[in-house]
């Protein structure tokens, strides 16, 4: 009867492909938009891409920040069963969105050039730079809508949308960039086209969002209660659009930091290569950045499991599933990218092939440059997931921190020192050395934080040791079988800690009816399913939890039909609606999650 890790292990699955979709078709559309331009426009057009890259991801900042932090902030609220709070999140940041990327758009006229000539140097790589900026100032509203509404679509039951956003986005992309750049010859301004338009494509997967039925974000322009940046709240109130938002960036703090340093460093690194090792290296740095995009492409779907499934978990308090995640996440992601790396250090020219260095003394620069840079994948991928996890717990001055270190405070300074001692080979040195460094700083900053009282204690997952509370946790199988044994158990549990037989046998009598309803309605077919029940006794409340995979069942929704039959036509539920002071449903990480609680008080009072 102990607890086991059989629904979020199958839960990691359902959501894997999803993710690794969707970071595929994201990432492979960069890299793949990259060695197009290298093919049809050269070296020099690759390199435009890299230059442009800090006003790119500027521009990104504010959608990446109410995307990820809103998402973020929703999923503990929808673990929390604060579905109004957490429309009111989503809507939030749709809003925000909207307006700051109009804002950023009526600046194209002004702007691009200006910006073109001061990340470009030289009157040449500007002329490449400005029109694939102008395009992406006037694009930005699109690109900004459709990244929010992916992140929320993967939070809210619908992670094969998220992906299908991407991979239509993508798709369209690089069809339109042989289009654009091969038929039309467009130049710059065709590949930055071809991405508006993509992702203006890709958000279809919208309409099917608002049509379905699972959806449990809906569009709130207030609710009860102010969200603070741990999800607390100031009951009577009404919060408006900016409360929500303020929530919403508050999470997304570590998102913002890592584009506003990735956007920094791209200009110290970039200009420095530019200026003192010239247009050739620029060009074997852009292969080495597009690199990283490659191990993103591995690993990004894996780790986007943290904020799309730990979010919810970490609301519901399901310590336990949350370890067995990370711990999974952290497995597939190591042996993905040990092949990445083992194929780096083989075949690098293949690498940089297919970015157009095909021979002479670039690709050998390049060669070697590539598998320097790949000893850095093991460091990058474990500071990717603190990153993501930290985030994801509503932690994000630790996030941030070890962002900050990664993304500008260690690698600048140990690439501008590689630059003078060995070129473009010190530069890719230094990316490696910065990534470890980051991880021993960054543990070093966490105990340093538990030991003062600035962040909770429990080790490198820091979850809260829940005081006052006396829990059951446990796993049945879908068998009526177990349900007898889950109901002596509880009797077994409830005698331990002087629970009055009375309280008992009602709470008893609600777990036994609802596991019953769900061994015999809730699966179809023979296969082996799980149950995971938690029951707790905290702050003068007795509390069920029970959480099944089976197919969509809402016992609130069937209260009439309980009436019609005297209660006897889902086992008793009608009954145990009548005795519960709390009685709750949602539907989340397409799971049915049921939640019961008996006011201690209530009873003493009955």
């Amino acid at each position: 009867m102990e607890r086991n890790a059989f629904l979020i292990h199958k839960k990691i699955h359902q959501y894997i492909l999803p993710g690794v979709l969707m970071t595929v078709a994201m990432q492979l559309g960069n890299v793949v938009d990259g060695m197009i331009v290298g093919n049809f426009l050269g070296p020099d057009a690759m390199a435009a891409i890299e230059l442009s890259m800090p006003v790119l991801l500027l521009l990104q900042m504010p959608a990446l920040t109410l995307a990820m932090g809103g998402a973020a902030e929703a999923a503990v609220l929808l673990g929390k069963r604060k579905l109004e709070e957490a429309g009111g999140i989503f809507t939030a940041s749709l809003a925000a969105g909207a307006v700051l990327s109009c804002l950023f758009a009526l600046l194209t006229p002004f702007l691009p050039g200006r910006l073109a000539y001061a990340l470009a140097g030289n009157e040449q790589m500007a002329a490449l730079v400005e029109p694939y900026i102008a395009v992406n100032f006037g694009g930005i509203p699109v690109l900004t809508i459709a990244i929010i509404f992916c992140y929320f679509m993967n939070s809210d039951n619908h992670p094969q949308l998220g992906s299908a956003l991407f991979m239509i986005a993508n798709g369209v992309n690089l069809a339109l960039d042989i289009l654009f750049l091969k038929v039309f010859h467009m130049g710059m301004a065709g590949s930055a086209l071809s991405t508006v338009t993509g992702y203006l494509a890709g958000m279809v997967t919208v309409i099917f969002y608002f049509r379905s039925k699972n959806r449990m974000l809906k569009l709130s322009w207030g609710a009860k209660g102010i969200v603070g940046r741990k999800g607390t709240e100031e009951k009577g109130e009404k919060s408006s659009l900016l409360h929500f938002v303020k929530a919403a960036v508050a999470a997304g703090i570590p998102s913002a930091a890592f584009t506003l340093m990735s956007a920094l460093k791209s200009v110290i690194i970039n200009s420095a290569i530019v200026r003192f090792l010239g247009n050739d290296s620029m060009a074997v740095y852009s292969v080495c950045a597009n690199a990283v995009l490659i191990a993103e492409l591995c690993v990004g779907g894996v780790i986007g499991l943290i904020p799309n499934i730990a979010g919810i978990l970490y609301g519901e308090r399901d310590y336990y599933g949350i370890r067995a995640l990370c711990k999974r996440v952290l497995v597939y992601s190591y042996l993905t990218i040990g092949v990445l790396m083992l194929l780096f250090l083989v075949f690098p020219q293949w690498i940089a092939g297919l970015f157009g260095i095909t021979d002479g003394e670039m690709l050998g620069m390049c060669r070697s440059a590539l598998r320097i840079f790949a000893f850095g994948f093991p460091f990058y991928v474990y500071n990717k997931f603190l990153m993501s996890y930290y985030q994801t717990i509503l932690q994000p001055g630790l996030s941030t921190m070890i962002t900050v270190l990664q993304g500008f405070g260690v690698v600048v300074p140990l690439t501008l020192a590689g630059i003078f001692w060995m070129g473009i080979l010190g530069v890719c040195a230094a990316a490696a050395v910065s990534e470890a460094l980051t991880i021993v700083l960054g543990i070093l900053y966490r105990i340093r934080g538990q030991r003062t009282g600035k962040f909770p204690s429990g080790g490198r997952y820091m979850l809260p040791k829940v005081k006052e509370e006396i829990c059951l946790d446990f796993s049945i199988r879908n068998h009526l079988e177990d349900v007898i044994k889950l109901r002596d158990a509880l009797f077994l549990f409830c005698g331990k800690n002087h629970i009055r037989e009375k309280d008992t046998k009602l709470i008893g009598l609600a777990l036994e009816e609802i596991c019953a309803n769900i061994v015999r309605y809730g699966y179809r077919g023979d296969k082996k399913n799980f149950i995971d029940i938690s029951f707790t006794i905290q702050d003068g409340s007795y509390i069920l939890r029970v959480r099944d995979d089976g197919i969509p069942f809402n016992p609130l929704e069937y209260q009439a039909d309980e009436k019609e039959n005297g209660g006897i036509a889902l086992g008793g539920i009608a009954l145990i609606r009548k005795i519960m002071s709390d009685f709750q449903y949602m539907r989340v990480l397409n799971m049915n999650n049921t939640v019961m609680e008996l006011k201690i008080e209530r009873i003493l009072g009955g």
